[in-house]
């Protein structure tokens, strides 16, 4: 299957990966994905996937080697799954660093992560926070070194909902710049800032966020016990390391200011991000 011509390559956390194309449609499909990977070739082997697709009814295949991973016409589904499967790969034997299921923003000299389970709001927060001048770097993934370095793993901002569900943050046209169907959309994160430049900043704020609808905003400051605690929990790649990488991880949190966020609605968050008296201001 593997004697296409055009091939995307990427790669992330010392992984590489050869995106196999039957079209310009699906590489393009392939960079829309991929294009902020700082890839650079792994001496490890290299993981090939495959995207078919056939224009008579528009379907879609993707392909790891004899193993179908999705057929259908959704092109969402599908980069959906083309990103789980390398993003599992990338975690899989990962023992060198923490990966943490987390969004990532920086601004000046701060870098904010956003650990959290799905359906927490870390990736809308995120979205906003880039709206709103902060520099995006990940809504889904971040290794941590031990000493607090982070490595994000820039995709497009992926959420839960349509298009129409967040349009009103988008300033530009977008048409066609989206990849969206009922069962949620991917938003290249420069229609919301295009001052986009790759950095691997060092935290220096860890945020829990939890979005409730009609909930009013509550920012509480935690100790470093409880942010190592809550942050154990996005850890995703444990098993990997000595001690489940705790006291590394410790030590990372005690370098940070550690807070939760409760929050309802974008209408308060100005208060806490954008002003200079706030927790987020310079200090």
């Amino acid at each position: 299957m593997l004697d296409h011509k055009k091939i995307f390559y990427t790669g992330f956390a010392d992984q590489s990966f050869e995106i196999h194309c039957s079209s310009i449609d699906v590489y393009n499909l392939a960079s829309f994905l991929f294009t902020d990977f700082e890839y650079s070739k792994s001496t490890q082997s290299i993981i090939k996937y495959e995207i078919a697709s056939v224009e008579e009814g528009g379907m879609l295949s993707l392909w790891e080697g004899r193993n179908r991973l999705y057929h259908g016409s959704s092109r969402y589904n599908l980069a959906y799954t083309l990103m789980n499967e390398v993003i599992f790969h990338c975690i899989n034997k990962n023992n060198k660093q923490h990966a943490i299921h987390a969004g990532a923003v920086y601004k000046d000299d701060q870098c904010i992560i956003l650990p959290g389970s799905s359906g927490r709001g870390k990736s809308t927060l995120t979205m906003w926070l880039v709206k709103n001048g902060y520099q995006y770097l990940t809504d889904e993934l971040i290794f941590l070194s031990n000493a607090g370095q982070v490595f994000p793993l820039t995709r497009p901002i992926n959420l839960k909902v349509t298009s129409t569900h967040v349009s009103w943050m988008l300033d530009k046209e977008y048409t066609g710049e989206i990849i969206s169907d009922p069962n949620g959309s991917m938003i290249p994160h420069r229609l919301l800032n295009d001052t986009f430049v790759a950095k691997r900043p060092y935290a220096t704020h860890v945020l829990f966020p939890e979005f409730v609808k009609g909930q009013e905003l509550v920012l509480e400051r935690i100790s470093p016990a409880r942010s190592s605690l809550y942050l154990l929990q996005s850890h995703v790649n444990a098993r990997n390391l000595s001690r489940h990488g705790v006291p590394e991880l410790s030590n990372i949190v005690r370098n940070c200011r550690s807070y939760k966020i409760a929050y309802g609605s974008f209408d308060d968050l100005d208060t806490v991000f954008n002003s200079s008296t706030g927790p987020f201001g310079n200090q």
